[in-house]
């Protein structure tokens, strides 16, 4: 059984990828700007980059900090494209992440603060 869950942990960081670049590749893409396919492709990356660095490094705070303020800055810009090219999906995808990338980021320097 602990072979198994050993090997169920890594599965995330194969099966992620594949699924997005067979999404991007195929025709699950239709009537979309390209524009909007690269803000995607970017904020992913830095994603799964964070996610990476997480679970096999021991990354600093700050680190962790300036990746989630990239990855804040990417859904700025996807919400202002996603606005310009009328994508209603993507407008309200982007803004609800920076929402909650927001808050986690208040609270985060907040209770870096507090210590």
């Amino acid at each position: 059984m602990d072979r198994l869950f050993q090997w169920y942990k890594y599965l995330k960081y194969i099966l992620l990828p594949i699924i997005i670049l067979k999404y991007l590749q195929g025709e699950g893409v239709q009537n979309v700007h390209p524009l909007i396919i690269l803000e995607y492709a970017l904020l992913f990356g830095v994603s799964f980059l964070l996610i990476i660095l997480q679970d096999f490094f021991a990354i600093r705070k700050k680190t962790k900090f300036l990746l989630r303020l990239i990855i804040l800055i990417i859904l700025l810009f996807l919400a202002i494209t996603a606005i310009v090219y009328q994508a209603i999906m993507s407008i309200i995808f982007s803004t609800l992440l920076l929402g909650v990338l927001g808050m986690i980021l208040y609270f985060q320097r907040k209770d870096e603060g507090g210590q």
